[in-house]
């Protein structure tokens, strides 16, 4: 079962520091992903893809497998595929 509480309050963290992307809040916002792994729920279920887009730990590409846009988490270089 996905703890979406906890999503929610990550969620809310990265849409606060996309408010104001500097280099300073980008390092915060890897450090705090890097512990969402810690947890029970999927990045899609924090509901802050343009945060995490803005704050490059998201980005949109083509899936290789499907030839559909879709959204990759992760820092560029850790994302998947």
């Amino acid at each position: 079962m996905a703890d979406r509480t906890s999503a929610g309050l990550f969620g809310m963290f990265f849409n606060v520091l996309a408010k104001n992307p500097t280099e300073e809040h980008r390092q915060m916002a890897l450090e705090v992903y890097r512990e969402t792994r810690n947890y029970d729920f999927n990045d899609y279920q924090m509901y802050c893809d343009d945060a995490l887009v803005t704050l490059g730990l998201a980005r949109k590409k083509i899936d290789p497998e499907d030839g559909e846009e879709r959204m990759f988490y992760g820092p560029e270089g850790e994302d998947s595929p």
